[in-house]
């Protein structure tokens, strides 16, 4: 098989989402009204070429110095191969064979843990491409809450027990500035190069999209009508995904956020979907969600750089630091992803 390079406007809106939606590997990121918030530019492989899609893989596109390259998005964990029937390893060897063929430079791109055994097995066999492990941590709300309780950590329960006898209130809301307000305020300035307003701009376009399709949750604690941390959760597809949080020094003390956190799990539990922490590759971060019972869960990254050699020059001394970066405002978004997860008690 051979999988066809097409452009955002070649792609029939209503075939793609019937198939992301049935695939075995449906996710909201790979809806077409997600990826156009959240990605400068996309294309896609998919095959067939004619009639519906049976095999699809959305690809955030952008230029650098006049080179169109492949990058992951902010509030986008993962991407990847979207199939109706099981993915082969010959279907995904034939699709990361052809992004490979079509990009010299893949910052990063991010295959879902659904692909994870397929890639295994071909990981070492595309030469041009490296591939390295991140990992996400997935807890299964369906069962009830006690069960999900009873696979705390200890220091999960301790921490809830103090934030029990804080006293904390509930805002369930329609409305996100107060949470971005939060970070701004709270998490914002210890970010090395910044935030671009951008950021800001894209997560709340998320959020009202998200909150026409009725598929938000966001909540605050407050304690004498003085909100001190926020979590926003997006439902979609069967996952809930823990996409955004803030809070200030009494939040982070008082563990504001595991007592949301809890009564999110509590509210939800018996449900079919499967909450998604989105965890960046922080040990301090990972620890936190596992404490709460979360399986790891891996995925696989892959990444090429064959530019022309006053390219890969360039390229490689600005990982090292000794040029002024160009792409700085990538830079910091990556350090604003990471850091308003970083902060957690």
């Amino acid at each position: 098989m051979v999988p066809t390079l097409i452009t955002r406007s070649q792609i029939c809106d209503i075939t793609w989402n019937k198939l992301i939606e049935h695939s075995g590997q449906a996710v909201v990121y790979g809806f077409t009204f997600y990826l156009d918030l959240v990605c400068e530019s996309w294309k896609a492989l998919i095959w067939p070429e004619n009639g519906d899609y049976e095999i699809v893989m959305p690809i955030p596109v952008r230029r650098k110095l006049g080179i169109e390259l492949v990058y992951q998005p902010l509030f986008c964990q993962y991407l990847g191969i979207f199939s109706k029937l099981e993915l082969t390893i010959e279907q995904a060897a034939a699709f990361c064979r052809t992004l490979s063929a079509h990009f010299s430079y893949i910052s990063a791109y991010h295959f879902n843990p659904e692909n994870f055994q397929a890639l295994q097995k071909i990981r070492y066999e595309l030469n041009a491409c490296s591939f390295t492990e991140n990992a996400t941590y997935w807890l299964n709300l369906g069962s009830g809450y006690e069960k999900i309780f009873s696979k705390y950590a200890k220091d999960r329960w301790a921490n809830l027990k103090k934030a029990k006898n804080a006293n904390w209130e509930i805002l369930k809301s329609d409305r996100i500035h107060p949470l971005i307000f939060l970070f701004v305020q709270n998490h914002a300035r210890n970010i090395s190069g910044g935030v671009d307003p951008s950021a800001y701009n894209r997560l709340e376009g998320i959020f009202e999209i998200m909150k026409r399709l009725k598929s938000t949750d966001i909540w605050y604690a407050h304690r004498d009508g003085i909100i001190h941390a926020g979590i926003l959760v997006i439902r979609y597809a069967g996952r809930a995904i823990f996409l955004f949080n803030a809070a200030d020094e009494m939040g982070r003390k008082l563990n504001a956020r595991t007592w949301l956190l809890d009564r999110y799990f509590s509210d939800c539990a018996g449900t079919e979907n499967l909450f998604d922490f989105e965890s960046p590759e922080v040990e301090s971060i990972s620890g936190f969600y596992q404490s709460f019972g979360s399986e790891r869960t891996p995925y696989l990254v892959m990444s090429k750089n064959r530019l022309w050699l006053p390219f890969r020059q360039l390229q490689n001394l600005r990982k090292l630091g000794r040029l002024k970066p160009v792409e700085l405002f990538t830079k910091a978004l990556i350090r604003f992803e990471v850091h308003f997860q970083r902060s957690y008690h």
